[in-house]
């Protein structure tokens, strides 16, 4: 599958914006055993384990965000795991993605990780691109 904001991504750039996506129609594609998602908007790349609802899971899909290559704006790089780089929540919201879902914090009552989530593979913050 393949769209443009990404739901799973620890950089800081567009975090989290697409959670009323991910609420929406995250169970769909679970359901159906979508192996891979494409997608863009954040300027960096991240690969994910096999995740569902922030979750391990190995039925889950692999999520890939190549949003790093042609662009003229600045390149992602601060992770919303660093001290003080976790956004405010309500600074996330995407009015054109449904407003503010991000109310299923993960871990429990958190907004942002401490460290690398575990549903985070790779990340590079790097000028490239994907070829399939």
């Amino acid at each position: 599958a393949s769209w443009h904001p990404p739901w799973y991504s620890s950089y800081t750039a567009h975090y989290r914006e697409a959670e009323c996506m991910k609420e929406a129609m995250e169970e769909l594609l679970y359901s159906y055993g979508t192996d891979i998602v494409f997608n863009g908007h954040v300027h960096a790349y991240e690969r994910s384990n096999r995740v569902y609802n922030y979750e391990l899971d190995l039925c889950g899909p692999v999520y890939i965000v190549v949003g790093d290559g042609g662009n003229r704006e600045k390149m992602a790089i601060e992770h919303a795991d660093e001290p003080g780089k976790c956004p405010e929540p309500l600074t996330t919201p995407d009015p054109f993605m449904g407003g503010f879902c991000a109310w299923n914090f993960t871990p429990p009552g958190k907004f942002c990780w401490d460290q690398q989530p575990d549903y985070s593979a790779m990340r590079e913050s790097s000028f490239g691109h994907g070829i399939l």
